[in-house]
């Protein structure tokens, strides 16, 4: 049933906003646009520190470079990830995103030295140089987070409402 009410919900939610401001709900197509937008200007503004893509699974996948090869890689569902959240750690110096609840571990970690995959409550990425603070790659990951999970509403109310025989 909420598979059901919720996208309906989202769908009625953006048409009202649209409606509004005279706009129309763009379409699962176009935020797929808009995420793919978002991924290659992730992946140019870290110019190789690190390397972002969607795998099959409809998840986020960091890999994190050092000399050439990757030796972490983070992956997390779009779902369970708050973008809200993503702020500059001043402490350890990197990029934090966490999960919508706190106490979950919704990000699996992998090293690569010791092939050890550790669930996690949050993301750090290292801060691209010349970016201070990590302001423009905290706004194209919160960017790539909110349009990715947009996408996969929109997809679901769409297929939820199509016309049925």
């Amino acid at each position: 049933m909420k598979h059901i009410i919720v996208p309906f919900a989202l769908v009625l939610s953006l048409s009202a906003t649209a409606q509004q401001a005279g706009t129309t709900i763009p379409t699962s197509e176009e935020l797929q646009t808009a995420v793919a937008a978002d991924l290659s200007a992730l992946n140019a503004h870290y110019h190789g520190l690190a390397s972002f893509r969607i795998d099959k699974r409809d998840r986020l996948v960091a890999d994190y470079m050092q000399d050439g090869s990757p030796y972490r890689t983070d992956i997390a569902y779009f779902d369970f990830l708050d973008a809200s959240t993503c702020s500059y750690n001043a402490e350890e110096k990197t990029l934090m995103l966490q999960c919508q609840d706190e106490r979950s571990k919704c990000i699996d970690k992998e090293i690569h030295k010791t092939r050890v995959i550790s669930p996690t409550g949050r993301m750090n990425l290292p801060i691209p140089s010349g970016d201070e603070q990590g302001a423009k790659a905290r706004t194209l990951l919160a960017k790539l987070v909110e349009d990715k999970q947009n996408e996969q509403l929109t997809r679901l109310a769409e297929v939820n409402t199509r016309g049925r025989k």
